[in-house]
């Protein structure tokens, strides 16, 4: 903010008088919008719109009184404030008193690391020399943020925003494929894998992940286990409702959410795209559920008996601080099915995969920006390429201004 607000207006005022002379740029005020990333992002974006419109008010005032252009406000986000930036524009009429938006690592059509975090909280970051990043921040945020299951499904299961984070009814994998999520059958006896079927016999989804994952309560798969909604006892719940019952309530907002902003035509007319594209940092984009036996089939199949949620729930050693990934599993006891979701192999930023931040229907590909050599989620904005890339795509943005 401080490079905005300081720098950037030196250096885009150069750069746009090269591109377009009439445009003056004097002054660029430059406004924070904090939300409340727990509620819904229909109402985040209610709340950023009020805002947005009041602040250009005030710069276009001031651009009379100086003798200077006031275009609109140019909207820069990270992550979530994407989606509330969309919702301000196109559910809550801030679209006129904005003249572009730059969305940086937005979940467009959500992340499938969010999903992953309901069962075995967030990713491990691992340590190495050899890493491209230094992963201090992500080893922080794995604490703070929830390394177990529990602990993640005690806060996003009632949170709206946390919810729409999940992938929707139109996301896709790296490979454009819909149906992201699978339970594979690799059976193993003891340590000798005797049987190999690696095609999936559960695939999900085919259109709806809502109905056909989240909320399927009787599936080891669902997005939240009921137990963990309520760590402080189910004594206070009515008796006509479960922990499930309110959990599937958030989930229909949370689909709502997208539904309406679909509806709505999705992006401002003028948007830009940068997403980190690096297969070092690995991602989900995907969600593939290994089954295993401890002791083979005993001639039997896994099949669609063995996901259901009533055959298994003892998840393990998702309290460990240093270990693998691999580590984590739904175990099935001595005869019965374990299940594990396989390590993170995609390309993105270390939490959204390339799919979702480049969306690949309605933003031209030449305002859509993916960087290789990218960079980790978080910190995204505090990287030089992302950084240059807001200048430029700024002084692009700016020289289109004409005189009014």
């Amino acid at each position: 903010m401080q490079k905005l607000e300081q720098q950037f207006p030196q250096t885009l005022s150069l750069g746009v008088k090269q591109v377009n002379p009439e445009f003056n740029l004097v002054e660029m005020p430059v406004f924070a919008l904090g939300y409340n990333w727990s509620a819904s992002n229909d109402d985040s974006g209610k709340y950023a719109a009020g805002k947005i419109k009041k602040w250009v008010e005030k710069a276009k005032q001031r651009a009379n009184e100086i003798g200077a252009q006031c275009p609109g406000a140019v909207v820069l986000t990270h992550s979530m404030g994407g989606l509330v930036a969309r919702s301000a524009a196109m559910m809550h009429g801030a679209a006129s008193d904005i003249f572009a938006v730059l969305h940086t690592v937005m979940p467009t059509d959500g992340a499938a690391a969010a999903y992953k975090r309901f069962h075995f909280g967030f990713e491990h970051p691992e340590f190495s020399i050899f890493s491209p990043v230094d992963g201090a921040f992500e080893r922080a945020g794995y604490v703070v943020l929830g390394r177990q299951g529990q602990l993640v499904t005690a806060i996003l299961g009632h949170m709206p925003g946390g919810q729409e984070l999940l992938p929707n009814k139109r996301y896709k994998d790296n490979d454009g494929k819909a149906q992201w999520l699978k339970v594979l059958n690799p059976e193993r006896n003891w340590a000798v894998k005797w049987m190999t079927d690696d095609k999936p016999f559960v695939e999900l989804p085919k259109s709806d992940p809502y109905s056909e994952i989240y909320r399927r309560e009787d599936r080891m798969y669902r997005a939240a286990n009921p137990e963990w909604l309520f760590p402080e006892g189910m004594e206070n719940l009515p008796s006509d409702k479960s922990g499930f019952d309110y959990f599937k309530k958030i989930n229909l907002f949370a689909e709502l959410f997208h539904d309406k902003v679909a509806a709505a035509g999705d992006f401002h007319e003028v948007t830009y795209l940068c997403y980190s594209d690096d297969r070092r940092l690995k991602t989900y984009d995907r969600i593939d559920w290994e089954s295993e036996k401890l002791l083979g089939s005993w001639g039997r199949n896994v099949n669609e008996k063995d996901v259901s949620a009533d055959r298994t729930d003892d998840y393990r050693r998702e309290d460990v601080i240093f270990g693998s990934e691999e580590d984590k599993e739904i175990s099935g006891g001595l005869t019965g099915t374990d299940f594990k979701i396989a390590p993170a192999d995609g390309a993105g930023d270390m939490t959204v995969p390339a799919s979702a931040g480049r969306f690949v229907s309605g933003v031209p590909a030449s305002r859509r920006m993916g960087h290789k050599n990218g960079y980790m989620h978080e910190p995204a904005l505090k990287a030089g390429i992302v950084e240059t890339w807001v200048k430029d795509t700024m002084v692009a943005v700016l020289g289109k201004c004409t005189l009014y």
